[in-house]
């Protein structure tokens, strides 16, 4: 079985500094939360997901990421999910493409 590795992690600037915003309200909502006078029912989960989040912002500032980080997988596409139901991703892709498909048809962007 393979052990850790490190993988470049170049993304555009402009999804880099979406991803370092999320991930640094992922971090400070899970701290937030950890202060709360509530007791929560599961401390060290909520204390894990935090340090995913904190990791994640690591690795971005380095320009590499540790393979594999199943927790980081899982935690990132719960949280892409949440993104899509609550932007109804599905229609609004599905128009671009159409949109899109009909203007290749036509000869492609208006220049």
């Amino acid at each position: 079985m393979r052990g850790p590795r490190t993988a470049p992690l170049r993304l555009p600037t402009d999804q880099t500094t979406i991803l370092r915003s999320d991930l640094l309200g992922g971090a400070a909502g899970a701290l937030e939360d950890l202060r709360g006078p509530e007791r929560l029912s599961d401390p060290a989960a909520l204390a894990r997901e935090g340090m995913i989040f904190v990791r994640l912002l690591d690795a971005l500032d380095r320009g590499e990421i540790a393979l594999p980080d199943e927790e980081a997988r899982l935690r990132i596409g719960r949280l892409a999910e949440g993104f899509d139901r609550a932007s109804d991703y599905g229609p609004i892709s599905a128009t671009h493409d159409a949109h899109r498909a009909l203007l290749t048809i036509l000869g492609g962007w208006p220049r």
